[in-house]
């Protein structure tokens, strides 16, 4: 998809064909989730690492306080911190909060469920 399906030295159509010496190669390696520097510190083989990282437990999120402008992100631990310490909402320990996050586009839509702890 990214070289238009055409040969980036001789710019001849490649039709559709893969490589399956380098999907091979995909396959054996291991990477860490994007959100290592956030505190996540599991390795994936590479195809699984997209799928983890949909519903990593360290993926930043927006403030979801109703009707607030609040510019605060970070995982849900900060969050459920932020919340309590900033917002002044009443979590107890055990109970959830749940929010729905609409993004950018109105056809994608997460749906987060935090625990207090």
């Amino acid at each position: 998809n990214k070289v238009h399906n055409c040969c980036p030295t001789c710019r001849r159509d490649l039709g559709d064909i893969r490589c399956l010496a380098l999907e091979e190669v995909a396959e054996s390696l291991e990477v860490p989730c994007k959100y290592q520097n956030l505190g996540c510190h599991d390795i994936f083989p590479y195809y699984g690492k997209l799928k983890h990282e949909q519903h990593c437990w360290f993926r930043p999120y927006k403030c979801p306080y109703a009707a607030s402008d609040c510019s605060v992100t970070g995982d849900i631990p900060t969050l459920v911190a932020h919340l309590k310490d900033d917002h002044k909402v009443d979590m107890h320990d055990g109970c959830f909060f749940n929010h729905r996050y609409v993004k950018s586009n109105p056809h994608e839509v997460e749906i987060a469920t935090w625990i207090a702890y």
